[in-house]
Parts: C-alpha cells; sequence; structure tokens
C-alpha cells in the first residue's frame, strides 16, 4: 500500500498507510533469496558492543571493496533508530562485502540492529512524509512529537483525542498525561495501527522490550482494552489496559 504524503498545510489529511503494514516491512527484509526479521528493541547509544562490533565489520568490509555506504543508516542503527530501508542497506551491504554470509543474516540482525518506540515512530512517519528521518537520526522524543503535533493545529483547537470513536489509524498513543507529564520511564510511544477501532480495544503497532509471543521483541502488532478518560486533579488521560495512563495525540501534516 502507498504512503500517503500530506499537503503540509493540511493538519487533517488522512493517513492510509497502517503501522501494521509498517511493522511487517520490520519482519521482512529480502536480501537475494532470505528474509530477516528485525526482532531486536534497542534503546540508548550502542558504539561499542557485540552488536557495534559486528556493523562495523561490515562498514570495513564494504568501504575496502569501495561500496557505497549510507552513513545514516550506520548511524541510525548505533542508536537503534534504524527504518526498515537501513536495516535493508546494512544487510545488504553485510552480503554484498563478504562480511555476513546469507545464513548467518538472521543472526546478525539479532546482535546488531534494533529500533526503540520513538526510532519507530520516526521511521514510520518519514515513510509517510510527515518527518525527514535523516535529521533526527539520534531520534525525536515524544516531548518533540506532541509539541510539535500542537503547534500543527489552528489556534484554539486542539490535536488530543478522547474518544474512542474519533481515534484512527495513524495517531499516536503517548505514556502522559495531558499535563504532558511522562507516566511511564524511559517514555514510550505506540501507533494506532488500524482505522477500525475494536470495541473497548485499541490495535496498535509498538517497538518494546516485551515479546509478542512470536520471537518479535522490538517492531510489532498488539492490542490495549481502552478503559475510558479518568481525572485526577485536573488532568485528564486515557486508561490502557487498567493501569497505563495516555493520551491520543493526532500527527500533524509536518513535524518539521
Amino acid at each position: 500500500m502507498a504512503p500517503n504524503i500530506p499537503d503540509a498545510s493540511n493538519a487533517t489529511a488522512i493517513i492510509s498507510y497502517s503501522p501494521a503494514d509498517f511493522v511487517s516491512r520490520y519482519h521482512n527484509i529480502e536480501i537475494n533469496d532470505v528474509s530477516v526479521s528485525i526482532n531486536k528493541y534497542m534503546i540508548g547509544v550502542h558504539a561499542d558492543d557485540d552488536g557495534a562490533r559486528r556493523r562495523n565489520a561490515v562498514r570495513a568490509a564494504a568501504d575496502k571493496k569501495r561500496l557505497v555506504v549510507n552513513k545514516g543508516a550506520f548511524l541510525r542503527a548505533r542508536m537503534g533508530k534504524v527504518s526498515p530501508d537501513d536495516c535493508e542497506h546494512i544487510l545488504g551491504l553485510a552480503v554484498e562485502s563478504g562480511a555476513v554470509k546469507e545464513a548467518a543474516l538472521q543472526d546478525f540482525a539479532d546482535k546488531a540492529l534494533g529500533v526503540d518506540c520513538t526510532g519507530f515512530a520516526v521511521a514510520y512517519f518519514d515513510a509517510i512524509g510527515r518527518i525527514d528521518i535523516g535529521k533526527y537520526s539520534g531520534g525525536a522524543g515524544c516531548h518533540f512529537l506532541v509539541d510539535r503535533a500542537f503547534k500543527g493545529v489552528p489556534k484554539g483547537s486542539s490535536p488530543l483525542i478522547w474518544d474512542a470513536d474519533e481515534a484512527r489509524m495513524g495517531d499516536m498513543i503517548i505514556w502522559m498525561t495531558s499535563s504532558r507529564i511522562e507516566t511511564r520511564k524511559p517514555g514510550h510511544i505506540a501507533l494506532i495501527a488500524s482505522s477500525d477501532v475494536l470495541p473497548g480495544s485499541l490495535v496498535i503497532a509498538e517497538a518494546s522490550g516485551a515479546g509478542d509471543g512470536f520471537g518479535h521483541s522490538g517492531p510489532k502488532n498488539n492490542t490495549k482494552t481502552f478503559d475510558g478518560v479518568k481525572q485526577e486533579g485536573g488532568v485528564r488521560y486515557i486508561s490502557l489496559n487498567g493501569k497505563d495512563k495516555v493520551i491520543i495525540v493526532r500527527p500533524p501534516a509536518s513535524f518539521g
């Protein structure tokens, strides 16, 4: 399905490319006749571990053969911010340079390639033309994404969605309250993965450390129960799964 590329002046443009399909891109990286799945949740800078050494070996072998290297892809890999295209590039270089055999690509990916929650969200919004991943190779935090959503709406309007029936595909679920205080450390973001909300539930796509039962941590699809809007001391939030305190935020047409 082709991404919906919105007019930057139209913050209400409807997203037609499902985050669930984007998760599938991570799970099906095709290198020649091999399919590789990106299963690793990777948060923080990884510049001097086994995965970093493996990536550095690929880059050195590619440089030696004078292959074209996307430096941004390797930077994002070090930061846990890779897109599916980044993974395809690095895995392709691994084989073309001779650094990794095709049969060992999945093991390489499991050790050297991963993405965290904001990395996944930025890569998705890059895929639909709303942010430039190259500009935010080191990531863009939850507060930044929320602030840009508020900046992208007309004066007097709000990007916050409080009714489950109004939530739609591509909306951001942020673990914070209406006062923009994070309710989880580190912060977390997920994306609504379906334009049709199941009764009492939200179908979401996210990258997290919890496994999905099918060998995937990192990018995955999930379901959360929608327990309604709560209020404490004048601060509002939506309760998910009886414990998570979140807000649902409509993304802007452009994060800038």
